[in-house]
């Protein structure tokens, strides 16, 4: 899969790794424990950490007393924890998750999946400090100081999804997915995504640009949306900002999200 990122200055190609599942495999002979690879959807290792990764299952064992016979624990199945993608109607195009200049406001997602060290964000969703166009803009402060290291936000549908309800769009006439960016002072180094909620109702792909240096300008980016599957997706657009790229934090401003 390729991602182009169409900036004013140019365009700039980035190359991204099909993404699969290593096979991982261990055993203990001596005892009844074994373990099997957990299924798990497609994911880069840190690009996103809102993707899942591949963790190996441990094979449980439970008895109803001490010294009763072992027996393999009772799991659900499959078919019981995922649904089907519903055949939805196809959103006409464009398709926005963030305009601070429509009226009525866009309500397709939510900003409410904060991830990671959650309380080192502060966002201002219409920041009238910094206009694009003479209209106010997203803006995104991130100050580390948490244990876990980056914090990340999704929009989301509806709002606080992870998968456990029905809220996917089916967004197959896209063919790219467009925003524009800029950071207070330049070389803030930010990744964002689309897809990769999981749980009962998972979106149907996902999609991570990999770390990003933003400009101290505005730059339209455009996310190549071939051989992406769009039918049904939940989690419109994310972002990612890490401590070991962004030592002393950094602000970022976000406008005109949009599919198309």
């Amino acid at each position: 899969m390729r991602v182009c990122l169409a900036v004013a200055m140019g365009v700039l190609m980035v190359s991204m790794p099909v993404l699969a599942q290593e096979d991982a495999a261990a055993s203990v002979p001596a005892s009844p424990f074994t373990f099997e690879e957990q299924p798990a959807a497609p994911a880069a290792a840190t690009a996103s950490p809102i993707l899942a990764v591949a963790k190996r299952k441990a094979s449980v064992l439970v008895r109803s007393a001490p010294g009763a016979e072992l027996k393999p624990v009772t799991r659900p199945t499959a078919e019981v924890d995922k649904k089907p993608y519903r055949q939805k109607p196809e959103q006409p195009m464009p398709f926005f998750v963030l305009n601070n200049r429509i009226l009525p406001p866009v309500m397709n997602f939510a900003l409410s999946g904060f991830m990671g060290d959650s309380t080192d964000l502060r966002i201002s969703g219409a920041y009238a400090a910094m206009l694009r166009d003479g209209y106010p803009t997203l803006r995104v402060s991130y100050a580390p100081a948490g244990s876990m290291g980056w914090s990340g936000a999704v929009w989301q549908n509806p709002a606080n999804n992870w998968g456990t309800a029905d809220g996917g769009y089916n967004l197959r006439a896209a063919r790219t997915l467009n925003f524009w960016a800029r950071g207070a002072r330049g070389g803030e180094v930010v990744s964002f995504t689309c897809g990769g909620t999981a749980a009962n109702y998972p979106d149907s792909d996902s999609l991570v640009t990999g770390e990003i240096e933003l400009s101290d300008q505005w730059m339209e980016y455009v996310v190549d949306l071939t051989g992406v599957d769009t039918r049904y997706i939940s989690a419109g657009f994310g972002f990612v900002a890490k401590r070991e790229l962004n030592s002393d934090g950094c602000t970022f401003f976000l406008d005109d999200v949009r599919y198309e």
